[in-house]
């Protein structure tokens, strides 16, 4: 896992290039803060970059918008956590994910394993997303993980999370849990996280201000 690797730490191909090193890495960004700011339209990106939430969740954007919403949030000293499965213009393939590390994307979250381990072998921050619609798609999702161990997986819906952590975590004890889709109110976000739950991804901006 890159769990232990720096945010940003692949800029090119150039051999010359020295990555950029921040003086923490996702992990922490993850526990010291916790809620993570699904923006789910390029709309929701303003009030997302002014809010408390360090991290963001982008689950939209295009080549054009893309490159400047990272450099907003990196210099409000936030993460960006990229779904590349909702793009507009790019393809679930290396090259998306070579020009989103090339414009400093720090993590990228995806359905498929061969997207995150190309991030991965570029030092990005993977996070597999995973549906926990039944026992059988859980057992899938787990039977994945024997395949390719990414630094967190998401759990949709949240309020799945902590039983199917639990599965995993026999297997994978130290993985990173996020909750994801359908939280709809702050003591919904603190059972999860006495649950276990590392972190959550809400796209109620009223819960970014928690």
């Amino acid at each position: 896992m890159a769990t232990g690797s720096r945010i940003g730490a692949y800029h090119g191909t150039d051999e010359t290039a020295k990555p950029e090193v921040y003086p923490v890495s996702i992990s922490d960004f993850l526990i010291h803060s916790p809620i993570i700011a699904a923006v789910n339209t390029v709309e929701m990106f303003e009030p997302a970059l002014e809010a408390p939430t360090k991290s963001l969740y982008l689950l939209a954007g295009s080549p054009i918008s893309l490159p400047e919403m990272i450099r907003r949030a990196k210099d409000k000293g936030k993460v960006c956590l990229i779904n590349i499965d909702f793009l507009s213009g790019l393809n679930r393939d290396r090259d998306a994910v070579e020009y989103l590390a090339l414009h400093k994307a720090e993590g990228i979250v995806s359905t498929r394993f061969d997207v995150l381990k190309t991030a991965q072998a570029l030092g990005l921050f993977t996070i597999q997303r995973t549906f926990a619609i039944d026992s059988a798609a859980i057992t899938a999702s787990i039977k994945v993980l024997s395949q390719f161990t990414p630094d967190a997986v998401e759990v949709l819906p949240a309020m799945a999370a902590p039983k199917v952590a639990k599965r995993i975590r026999t297997v994978h004890p130290g993985m990173k849990i996020i909750g994801g889709g359908l939280i709809e109110t702050v003591r919904e976000m603190e059972d999860l996280f006495n649950a276990g739950i590392d972190s959550v991804t809400v796209s109620n901006h009223q819960l970014w201000l928690i």
